[in-house]
């Protein structure tokens, strides 16, 4: 067996038909006589022939390949619509418009209340860009405090708000206390097994203090 598949056997089919059909036409046309009533007659069926073949290719391939463009021309500009606030908030990031990037993204997260995202974005600009720790955790909390998230989600807010406190606020108490919250309440959590790993090198850490001040 030549191993053709379905496709490959239509293309040869449809190449077929096109062949035979346009010698056909080619033949009634070179044939032609206007004077001969019956050579214009004969003609008639081959005319007709070649129309209905061209609507069957029209509808069997061109029309669906023009659907499917429009379609994706249509799904591509929504996408781009859908896309164009968190682009607005990216750009002001990127031109050092940190207020307006901010602002922005305050927008976003209230056309959008399940989206993490934009909270995480304006926590990170207020502790990177405006040096502000304080105002980035009051963020945090804020978002935790306003909306139910998904335990996960919430995870992941505690978890940034410790590393704040241990990293820029120099606050072991606080942040361990954050971290083993998240162990007690998120067991099941993606983030539960990360916090009981960062808890275990606090304490290695303060054991190396007291050891290294004996």
């Amino acid at each position: 067996m030549l191993g053709f598949d379905s496709t490959m056997l239509r293309k040869i089919f449809h190449v077929i038909a096109f062949l035979i059909i346009a010698a056909l036409v080619i033949s009634a046309v070179a044939n032609n006589d206007p004077d001969d009533a019956s050579k214009q007659a004969a003609q008639l069926p081959v005319l007709l022939l070649a129309g209905l073949y061209v609507g069957f290719m029209f509808v069997m391939y061109i029309l669906p390949a023009m659907t499917d463009k429009a379609t994706n021309a249509v799904l591509a500009s929504n996408e781009t619509i859908a896309r164009e606030p968190i682009h607005k908030a990216q750009a002001a990031y990127a031109r050092g418009e940190y207020i307006e990037a901010i602002t922005l993204y305050r927008a976003i997260a209230m056309e959008e209340p399940d989206n993490r995202l934009p909270w995480v974005e304006i926590a990170k600009i207020q502790h990177d860009q405006l040096e502000d720790p304080e105002i980035s955790i009051n963020t945090l909390r804020t978002a935790l405090e306003e909306h139910a998230w998904p335990a996960d989600d919430t995870a992941f807010f505690m978890g940034r708000i410790a590393d704040i406190q241990l990293n820029s606020m120099d606050d072991k108490e606080a942040c361990i206390a954050i971290l083993e919250q998240i162990v007690e309440t998120f067991p099941e959590s993606q983030y539960s097994a990360s916090a009981t790993h960062r808890l275990n090198e606090i304490e290695k850490a303060q054991e190396q203090e007291q050891e290294a001040s004996v």
